[in-house]
């Protein structure tokens, strides 16, 4: 029973301890800066997925799809710490930061980003089981 509550106690004190929302600086070797990401939670990454999915097809042929592309911007716009993509200038310039985002950001660096904040969110890294 000791051992049980050692373990118990040792539980409450990580979770109590624990960083609610770890941040990373994640690198941009394109323009030579470094973002600084921070994780999500299931209940914002919930809400993003249901923004970006739509559905497709009537009857029986109806399915749910997600805009992979609109996704990966939301979650970048949500989890940056730096840049603020809600920021005056990239506004004026581009009229949403989601566009902001899709304008300044190639694919890749979309796809690397949101990986890496889906990961520092506690996801595994295969963004397909994430995703469906």
């Amino acid at each position: 029973m000791a051992i049980t509550e050692n373990r118990q106690s040792s539980v409450l004190q990580a979770l109590l301890s624990a960083d609610s929302k770890p941040t990373k600086d994640i690198p941009m070797k394109r323009l030579g800066v470094d973002f600084q990401i921070q994780a999500l939670d299931g209940k914002t990454i919930n809400k993003i997925q249901e923004q970006c999915t739509h559905y497709v097809g009537k009857g029986q042929k109806r399915e749910k799809v997600m805009d992979e592309e609109q996704f990966g911007a939301l979650v970048i716009q949500k989890a940056c710490l730096i840049p603020d993509w809600s920021a005056k200038e990239l506004i004026e310039k581009y009229g949403t930061p989601t566009e902001a985002i899709l304008g300044l950001l190639l694919a890749g660096e979309i796809a690397k980003l949101s990986t890496e904040i889906l990961e520092i969110s506690g996801f595994d890294s295969d963004e397909d089981e994430i995703k469906n």
